[in-house]
């Protein structure tokens, strides 16, 4: 999960809450790597990013 304002908290609380293991992710991070980053497309970017260990947790 990209975290950019505070959307994303209660999202983040029902997903844990839930027993789904949720990473948060510093958009900076995602912009400096190179490729094609669309808003369409933008959760299965940061997914394959994060699995090839580009970005780091929080």
């Amino acid at each position: 999960m990209e975290v950019t304002g505070v959307y994303w908290m209660a999202l983040y609380a029902m997903l844990e809450s839930c027993g789904l293991k949720v990473y948060l992710i510093n958009p900076k991070e995602t912009k400096q790597v190179k490729g094609r980053k669309t808003n369409v497309k933008d959760c299965q970017w940061i997914q394959k990013l994060f699995s090839a260990g580009v970005l780091r947790s929080k």
